[in-house]
């Protein structure tokens, strides 16, 4: 009987020390992500990143490696998933080379303005992305705004679709929007971004399309004289932490990490609108010219026709009817 209970107190003892370890375990995030250090979205992930290593008293840590330090998206994500690196942020597109329905992101002008989109993401839209992600065995903490493409370029304002018309154009490595390019007569050129500014600068480009962040940040303004307002693709960034590493944070530092991202997810919102204005307003008093008179209802309408050809293809009614749903258009 004594030997029973030794042998029962040595067990309890055991899993004792066995809990305290797994509580003061502490997970450390190599995380990669496509942004230049200098914009508002990088800076926020910083910190996130600080905010969430302070509240968990270190047991969650970050290794942040911005600007594509690790590779581009495709390969950031190929690394993630062999297990190189366990934390990611990345365009919802550029996942496409995982699960080609995330391509659905890269659908022109899907959503009548940001609050549609903010609210698509925060609802059945968002869940549905996060979803086809675990399957493949990945967690989304969260989204980020990247903001409406615009497109600049050093032939002169962009008004009507056939401006575009033969124009040479940077675009990332994405299939659809190769293809939505293409639909008005554009020569989209897949290319990684780092390489954008040289290209420009050479004229091997005549044009890249980008958020405003991202044109002001890189000194776009160095290399194109146009900046036209187009709007046409709604970019957003996932917050992606690979599953089993995701399983090794215990629950309330999970729910910690989530808090921060939706923190800074709602403070870059914000920032967004309100330093649209001074992104025009700097890009201007550089030298930009500046056209705010883009006829976008002609733009959606020339690359409607890829909609129906993804559907076909790729994203299938179930998905599309989802979107439909979210969209903010209405029973159009």
């Amino acid at each position: 009987m004594k030997k029973y209970l030794l042998l029962t107190g040595l067990l309890s003892f055991l899993l004792l020390i066995s809990a305290c370890s797994n509580d003061t375990e502490s997970v450390t995030l190599q995380f990669g992500h496509p942004l230049p250090e200098d914009t508002n979205q990088a800076m926020k992930i910083n910190e996130m990143a600080e905010a969430v290593e302070a509240q968990t008293d270190g047991r969650v840590k970050f290794e942040i490696y911005p600007n594509s330090q690790l590779g581009s998206e495709t390969e950031m994500l190929q690394q993630l998933d062999v297990g190189a690196m366990n934390g990611l942020a990345i365009m919802v597109g550029s996942m496409q080379t995982m699960d080609m329905r995330l391509a659905i992101e890269d659908l022109p002008y899907m959503w009548p303005g940001a609050e549609e989109a903010r609210q698509a993401y925060q609802g059945e839209f968002g869940e549905y992305i996060s979803d086809i992600v675990s399957d493949y065995g990945m967690h989304t903490a969260g989204y980020l705004e990247w903001g409406f493409r615009h497109v600049t370029n050093n032939e002169g304002p962009i008004v009507q679709p056939e401006d575009l018309q033969g124009m040479n154009i940077r675009v990332a490595e994405t299939a659809l929007r190769v293809d939505t390019f293409e639909q008005v007569g554009a020569l989209p050129t897949v290319m990684a971004f780092s390489e954008v500014y040289g290209a420009l600068q050479q004229g091997a480009l005549d044009a890249q399309e980008n958020p405003l962040e991202n044109i002001v940040a890189p000194r776009l303004n160095e290399v194109q004289d146009y900046l036209s307002l187009t709007g046409h693709f709604y970019n957003t960034l996932m917050i992606v932490v690979d599953g089993e590493t995701w399983e090794k944070i215990r629950p309330q530092d999970q729910e910690i990490l989530t808090a921060e991202i939706d923190k800074i997810s709602k403070e870059i919102q914000t920032a967004n609108d309100e330093t649209e204005s001074e992104h025009i307003e700097f890009l201007k008093e550089k030298g930009m010219e500046v056209n705010d008179d883009v006829d976008k209802e002609a733009f959606r309408e020339a690359m409607l026709p890829v909609y129906d050809e993804w559907e076909a293809d790729v994203f299938g009614q179930e998905m599309m009817d989802m979107y439909r749903r979210n969209s903010g258009w209405g029973d159009e």
